[in-house]
């Protein structure tokens, strides 16, 4: 009996449904375009992740017989990392808005080029033992029944 084929393959995103949260992959070593495939993501069941690709996205899969996963994005020579610092893990967005956060610093920084919302069912709480600092192009709404800045 023969064992059926498992392979890891590169590929990038060429449909994709969010949905379902599936997409389809172009293999450009094969010149073939994969079925739907589900994208991996850490959470599904009681907490939920969302991780919106983008058509051309670089990504590795994980192929058998005639299904398969598309297990992660990978950057290559087109794109690079944002950032080439070991302690600081950054989220880009494509309107240029970034959260980081800076191991060595103990650094949080946001970036966002557009307005922000914070909603909360009970309080919100902002307490620093050093000098607090907001500054904003547009405006920043905080809803909730209590707000305390300490």
């Amino acid at each position: 009996m023969q064992q059926p084929d498992t392979i890891g393959r590169f590929g990038y995103i060429s449909d994709y449904d969010p949905s379902r949260h599936y997409a389809r992959v172009q293999f450009p070593d094969l010149g073939i375009v994969s079925g739907w495939l589900p994208i991996g993501v850490p959470n599904t069941y009681s907490n939920h992740d969302e991780r919106p690709l983008d058509i051309g996205e670089h990504v590795y899969c994980l192929l058998h017989d005639n299904t398969g996963i598309i297990l992660c994005s990978v950057y290559d020579d087109k794109n690079l990392p944002p950032n080439a610092d070991k302690d600081t893990r950054i989220i880009t967005f494509k309107d240029g808005s970034t959260i980081s956060y800076d191991r060595e610093k103990h650094l949080l920084a946001i970036d966002i080029k557009g307005d922000i919302v914070i909603n909360a069912q009970k309080s919100i709480t902002s307490s620093s033992k050093s000098d607090t600092k907001i500054t904003s192009g547009s405006h920043i709404i905080e809803e909730a029944p209590r707000i305390d800045l300490n």
